[in-house]
């Protein structure tokens, strides 16, 4: 087992049969590993001196009582039909010290030393085991000699053994957590490179990107091929790997690694967590490519505008999550990445309302990591109005705005809400701070808005700000407003 659980995809295969709620395979794996105990047991005076309750008690201690019951009727209905006259009695004792260990599982989730604890327990289910042993085996004489004989060695081998296994599931969690976090960490590295190749994906920032990859993952060089080919690793015998960059099935590039020798297991690990990495940061850069060679330049300096200022927000937060709080860091990394694709994947005229809705509390969500309890943010919208088109970000801006000049006896509050009247769609963010003051000038993102919505939908959007308790921003566009379905590219033909 020691060393089967050198492997990597071994020990995630261990580790998550202990996680979550896998009741019925704990009792499976328990069982299983009972009835090894009792084949490679010795035997004497028909009797079988063995380590069966091993795996039993683990699988108790960690699947409770349904894999406790599971695990052992596997091993006892297998040591029953061996027969001898300790057959009846090691059946039942098995399942005793199935039960014990099931009663003391609260302590040992509670304990931060389970090998030591596990091990105690053991001791006590073999003893309750023996004991029922005495008791159903006759004559009493030879139940004496049996008991006697096996006393030690069973008790003795099945703690040890309880104990080991413990020791290598602590072992193995160690392991995965370490290499978890190295992949995070490099991974973390990797942003400052990546917001540069994304707002200019030349040649020379991709070069300086791939040998960024290539010090991380310990390799000579790595190349990241903007084209859907990969002809190079026909003819060059240093390439060690080509992944397929995909979005939506279509392959946009290709991550190429090249080294003399071959890859590492743990070098295998980070290329494939990383690649998800990569295969964004090429989307993305391809996104502004295009988009500059089709001259959507207004949509464009909205997402530059907005996409590196807030990274770079939201990685300072990232970098003192990891310390002090690493899953939330984990989340954090989850949020971005999901915010990241939808800024970058929608190029199109329109998304539905409750895409747009879902990447607001993604953004919301990331900067409540980083405000932590003065932010208060509430979103009620209809059902009847989430497949409504609207044109992507056309929201973030204005919660933006409201995050930042909200604040008000150090709490800032955001309500978005949205209804229908008049066939308009009607959609409003709320904050509770001082309000627009009547000579303030609208910001950058607040411009673009109503430009945006201007080239849409012309004189049928409009935008109103009222100061009532904070400031309101309200934006009406018309309700059903003719789109094509199938890609939202939003072909304005005759609105309703």
């Amino acid at each position: 087992m020691f060393l089967a659980l050198q492997f990597y995809k071994t020990k995630k295969s261990f580790a998550r049969l202990f996680e979550g709620d896998r009741r019925i395979f704990l009792g499976i794996f328990g069982g299983i590993f009972g009835i090894l105990g009792t084949i490679l047991g010795l035997g004497y005076k028909g009797a079988i001196i063995n380590y069966r309750d091993m795996g039993v008690i683990v699988a108790s201690l960690y699947g409770g009582l349904p894999a406790s019951l599971i695990s052992s009727s596997i091993a006892s209905i297998h040591r029953f039909f061996l027969g001898g006259p300790s057959g009846f009695a090691c059946a039942v004792g098995t399942t005793c010290a199935g039960l014990l260990a099931t009663s003391l599982r609260g302590w040992f989730s509670r304990s931060e030393r389970k090998v030591l604890l596990g091990g105690f327990i053991s001791i006590l289910s073999e003893l309750l085991h023996l004991s029922v042993a005495y008791f159903l085996i006759v004559p009493r004489s030879l139940a004496a000699d049996i008991v006697l004989n096996a006393l030690a060695p069973m008790v003795v081998t099945n703690a040890f053994g309880v104990a080991l296994i413990l020791a290598l599931m602590r072992f193995t969690e160690q392991a995965i957590k370490d290499a978890s976090t190295k992949v995070f960490t490099a991974t973390l590295s990797l942003v400052e490179d990546a917001i540069r190749t994304v707002e200019e994906p030349s040649a020379e920032n991709l070069q300086r990107f791939g040998e960024r990859l290539s010090t991380i993952l310990g390799v000579e060089k790595v190349v990241i091929d903007m084209d859907d080919k990969c002809s190079r690793e026909k003819r060059d015998p240093s390439v060690r790997a080509c992944l397929a960059l995909k979005v939506r099935d279509r392959t946009v590039g290709r991550l190429i690694v090249l080294n003399s020798g071959e890859l590492r297991e743990e070098q295998a690990l980070m290329l494939s967590e990383i690649g998800k990495f990569v295969e964004m940061v090429v989307v993305a850069a391809k996104a502004v490519k295009e988009s500059i060679l089709a001259r959507e330049a207004l949509m464009r300096d909205f997402s530059s505008k907005l996409g590196p200022h807030f990274l770079f927000n939201t990685l300072a937060s990232i970098r003192y999550l990891i310390r002090a709080e690493p899953e939330n860091a984990v989340k954090m990394v989850d949020e971005l990445s999901e915010l990241l694709r939808y800024y970058f994947r929608n190029r199109e005229s329109f998304v539905t309302l409750e895409e747009e809705l879902r990447m607001i509390e993604y953004y919301l969500s990331i900067m409540k990591r980083r405000h932590g309890d003065s932010l208060h943010y509430k979103i009620d919208v209809p059902e009847i109005l989430k497949d409504q088109p609207v044109p992507p970000m056309i929201l973030q801006p204005i919660v933006e705005n409201a995050l930042e000049h909200g604040l008000r006896d150090g709490k800032i509050f955001v309500s978005i809400s949205a209804n229908s009247k008049d066939q308009q769609l009607i959609l409003r963010v709320r904050d509770r701070g001082p309000g627009m003051k009547s000579t303030s000038r609208k910001g950058t993102g607040m411009t673009l808005v109503e430009t945006r919505l201007r080239n849409l939908y012309g004189e049928k959007a409009q935008v109103e700000y009222k100061n009532r308790g904070g400031l309101i921003v309200t934006i009406s566009v018309p309700l059903g407003w003719n789109y094509d379905k199938s890609c939202y590219s939003g072909r304005r033909t005759a609105g309703p």
